[in-house]
């Protein structure tokens, strides 16, 4: 019997991604903040993906942002605009990673 294997979060932002880079990039750099400063969980708070899969926000308050957050945020919310599902099924698919 094969045993699945979740992929590694590594992996997984490494491959091309053409249905939701300013999300992916948005993922990236919150890599880099604290949790309550950190854009891109506000992002799937603000988009309502957290809601859906987890049935709450995933945070209640968060700290300020910089502009460049916002910036990547700003660019994360038109892509989401622009292609919903595209962008919901990428952060699901994230979401299923080890490391997350």
């Amino acid at each position: 019997m094969t045993t699945y294997k979740q992929p590694e979060v590594w992996d997984y932002l490494e491959k091309e991604n053409t249905t939701a880079s300013a999300a992916q990039a948005l993922f990236e750099w919150g890599m880099n903040c604290n949790a309550d400063s950190n854009p891109f969980w506000l992002f799937v708070d603000l988009i309502g993906w957290s809601a859906e899969h987890y049935g709450q926000k995933v945070r209640e308050s968060y700290g300020s942002f910089g502009y460049t957050e916002l910036d990547y945020l700003a660019d994360a919310l038109r892509e989401y605009a622009n292609r919903p599902h595209d962008v919901s099924d990428w952060i699901t698919a994230l979401m299923n990673c080890e490391g997350v």
